[in-house]
């Protein structure tokens, strides 16, 4: 993925937790809840295997495919397992703040718009994606992922403003933050960011060359390319309350920020506090997001291996593990994919792909529900999703927290 998408995503994702897109958002999601009434016993199975795909529970409806996975279609059922949306739609996301976003049409053609709880569309599909409602307000696309236009609307399928050649996001202290649509390169869209008032009139000029919302008082920004660029901190003023010197940063959450030392694309990751001393040295690959206490952080090696025909190549391996807020390998290297933590458990996959079987661990790394499953997902609203069966029969059910 090319460096502007990657950051498109991200600021999409810190905008609206629950997007779903093609490439998974970089942090897993807390969510909150227990165990269930009706199945009280961790890794019980709560819903039959049954379905073809199936997404999380998000107010108290999940988003499940029937059929085939090229045709089949897209319904919403209860905790029971019950329909209460029959399967009509070619593709679903979860229920946020009372409306989910739904496809009409394949991939390519399709059109996005919104459903309520009742199944009938409350905005109609015209969008080439839309994003889950937060904070009532919605990101949608016109066009490819590539060269589309997005706008934010909010539940009447209005525009929130008549901006139209760039993107604005809503931030939580009442401004937006605007991109300028400036030039187009291989690397997709160059964009200039400030920060409007409800208004519309510019309170921080359109002067940064990447920036996310504002989160706790500040917003992260970045002055320069992407390769040589450096990030700092500003306040609603723009005013830098914390210099400009890192290679990548990310928004506050709980007075912590992930930043990345600068120097070139191969960064080096940690997190400062808001003085922007250093409380987790920078000398992780990956950005660290904190989800019951553990961030998820893979480690990749490389090394050289022959084949049969006497062709050697570069060998790629990564393993996960969990680190505590000290930065400190909390649970060692020993998984070969992980999700983050959600409800005390995270996810995890023992054995090599595509064979390997996932189960969940609590936060000492040890198994509350071993590996027995093709495929888990997070734990939400005290259900996870699990793929169970051979190669050709499996289906997807849920289990109980």
């Amino acid at each position: 993925m090319n460096l502007t998408r990657h950051r498109e995503i991200m600021r999409a994702c810190l905008l609206l937790p629950f997007i779903v897109i093609a490439q998974r958002c970089p942090a897993g999601q807390d969510q909150t809840g227990g165990k269930t009434a009706a199945h009280s016993e961790t890794g019980s199975i709560a819903i039959s295997p049954q379905f073809e795909s199936a997404g999380p529970f998000s107010e108290g409806l999940a988003a499940v495919q029937m059929g085939k996975k090229e045709d089949g279609k897209w319904g919403y059922i209860d905790k029971a397992g019950k329909f209460v949306i029959d399967p009509q739609f070619d593709y679903a996301e979860g229920f946020s703040e009372g409306l989910a976003a739904v496809r009409s049409g394949d991939e390519k053609t399709g059109k996005w718009g919104f459903i309520d709880r009742t199944g009938k569309f409350a905005i109609a599909p015209q969008w080439d994606h839309a994003a889950r409602f937060s904070g009532g307000f919605s990101i949608v696309r016109i066009g490819d992922i590539v060269t589309g236009k997005e706008r934010v609307i909010d539940k009447r399928g209005s525009y929130v403003s008549d901006l139209e050649a760039g993107v604005m996001l809503p931030c939580e202290n009442g401004m937006a933050l605007v991109g300028i649509n400036v030039s187009w390169d291989d690397r997709g869209v160059n964009r200039h960011f400030g920060f409007v008032d409800k208004s519309g009139k510019y309170v921080i000029d359109a002067k940064f060359d990447d920036a996310f919302c504002f989160s706790e008082g500040t917003a992260a920004v970045r002055i320069g390319d992407a390769e040589r660029g450096q990030w700092g901190f500003i306040d609603s003023t723009g005013n830098f309350v914390i210099d400009r010197q890192w290679g990548g940063a990310y928004v506050f959450k709980d007075g912590m920020a992930t930043v990345a030392k600068a120097g070139g694309l191969a960064k080096k990751w940690g997190v400062i506090d808001r003085t922007g001393q250093i409380i987790v040295p920078l000398e992780f690959p990956e950005p660290l997001s904190f989800h019951d206490g553990l961030a998820l952080e893979p480690n990749t090696t490389h090394k050289w291996v022959t084949d049969q025909q006497g062709i050697t190549r570069v060998q790629s391996e990564t393993d996960y593990s969990f680190v505590d807020k000290n930065g400190t390998r909390s649970i060692g290297l020993q998984w070969k994919s992980a999700f983050s933590f959600s409800q005390g458990l995270a996810a995890v996959m023992t054995g090599d792909f595509p064979t390997g079987q996932w189960g969940y661990v609590d936060q000492k790394g040890r198994y509350v529900v071993e590996p027995q499953y093709r495929d888990a997902r997070p734990f939400s609203e005290g259900m996870a999703a699990v793929r169970i069966g051979d190669e050709k029969t499996a289906k997807w059910g849920y289990i109980a927290r």
